[in-house]
């Protein structure tokens, strides 16, 4: 008696196969369209400018970073992190098929034979990170640091302290990432979302573990928090060149920084001693060898006696001259400081301290736009412009912060700020800038 029931096909998808159902052969076949994943028997190119294939999301979204209010485009951090970091479904498909040894469909029982698992679908993401990992220890932190026993601490150390520690092994990758994002413009919205992906993964678990410090991951955390710093410029540089970014935001975004390095300086202050007997001892460390000078730090160093004395000649509360005198006098520390004949890294040792000696009453004025605080922030700007041809993560930050300050100061303070602005200019025009960070125009 003929066997009575549906025909046996052997045209279904390999997803069905592997799971031994029935398949309906539609494109994409029903089973693969109620489960959310890649059909064997859709192909989808993905220069094409048809959506791509669903896939199966976490449904809680993860945080955004900030955007300009009128942005038009899609940007890179509002892709699903599924589709970035896998977005050709060829790597969705596991391999070996999902077929038995001894089935006459499998073309390798030779391979299968040792397979231990039943087969799955999974989203390549490792191959990312790899490419992430590969990157990090190639170029990117070469980046970080002029000096080459910091360098070798970042490509050596901290990958190995990252294995152990996740919150750094998601900024290392994150860092990496932002770089290129910087580096490749033609993909740099999918590295962006990468960095920004990490770069929320490493601070949420870095907020985990600040209330447990300890002697074993003191160590990790410093590295970590450090990163975090430069991630966070160079993530909001290139959010600020985004189509819609609104440069006006460039002061709320510098004191969001100025936060972050307090807070994290707070915390991080008492471990210092035991980071400087572990693994990331390097970076606490001055140079072993004398550091040849920069020029633009004593320039601002001689000039500052002649900024004072401008800013003390206008009209302002008593209190408030004060605070900006001691801002003006913590600035004046660290650039000693960072000109010694042993400090390396001279203009990030300006960028990183002058914000941690600062005043929440400081912050409160130049929240509030007060012309005193804006004008003292232009010298922070030059700083910020010394060091753009050396860290790609500052890239852009001295325009955008001159130009908030144009767009809040009064011109009668225009004198005040006119050194600092002469030297940006003198500076753009000495790099020879790109042609989307050429001169901006500042009155």
């Amino acid at each position: 008696m003929p066997r009575l029931g549906h025909k046996k096909s052997r045209n279904g998808c390999r997803q069905c196969k592997s799971r031994h159902v029935k398949c309906d052969e539609n494109k994409p076949c029903s089973n693969c369209a109620k489960h959310g994943v890649q059909c064997s028997l859709v192909t989808w190119d993905g220069q094409s400018t048809t959506n791509p294939p669903p896939a199966r999301v976490n449904k809680k979204p993860l945080d955004k970073p900030r955007k300009a209010s009128n942005q038009a485009t899609t940007t890179a951090a509002a892709l699903p992190i599924e589709y970035v970091l896998n977005p050709s479904p060829a790597g969705a498909t596991a391999t070996p098929e999902g077929v038995s040894p001894n089935s006459n469909d499998d073309p390798f029982p030779y391979l299968t034979k040792f397979v231990n698992k039943n087969d799955t679908i999974q989203p390549n993401y490792w191959v990312r990170d790899l490419e992430l990992m590969h990157h990090w220890t190639t170029e990117a932190y070469f980046t970080i640091s002029v000096r080459d026993d910091i360098r070798d601490m970042w490509r050596l150390v901290a990958p190995k302290q990252a294995i152990v520690h996740h919150f750094l092994m998601h900024e290392l990758l994150a860092f990496s990432a932002l770089h290129l994002a910087y580096s490749q413009q033609e993909q740099r919205k999918a590295f962006y979302a990468l960095g920004i992906h990490h770069q929320d993964l490493a601070i949420r678990a870095m907020r985990r573990m600040l209330p447990n410090m300890t002697a074993e991951n003191a160590g990790a955390l410093f590295g970590t928090a450090a990163l975090v710093t430069l991630s966070v410029f160079g993530s909001t540089s290139l959010d600020a060149q985004s189509e819609g970014a609104d440069d006006s935001k460039a002061i709320e975004d510098l004191l969001d920084i100025f936060a972050l390095q307090q807070g994290i300086d707070c915390i991080l202050s008492s471990a210092y001693p035991i980071v400087g007997q572990g693994p990331f001892a390097p970076a606490l460390r001055i140079s072993p060898m004398e550091v040849p000078p920069q020029p633009v730090l004593s320039e601002i160093s001689d000039h500052l006696p002649t900024f004072k004395k401008m800013l003390n000649s206008k009209t302002m509360e008593e209190e408030d001259r004060k605070e900006i005198a001691n801002a003006l006098a913590a600035f004046k520390g660290v650039l000693d400081f960072a000109m010694t004949p042993y400090s390396d890294n001279r203009e990030l040792r300006v960028i990183f301290l002058w914000p941690i000696k600062l005043s929440s009453r400081f912050f409160d004025l130049l929240r509030q736009r007060h012309p005193a605080a804006l004008a003292s922030v232009t010298i922070y700007a030059v700083i910020l412009q010394t060091a753009e041809p050396i860290y790609w993560f500052m890239d852009g930050w001295s325009q955008r912060v001159i130009k908030a300050v144009l767009e809040g100061l009064d011109p009668s303070w225009q004198d005040a700020i006119e050194w600092p602005l002469q030297h940006i200019k003198a500076q753009q025009r000495e790099q020879a800038q790109p042609p989307q960070q050429m001169d901006v125009q500042l009155r």
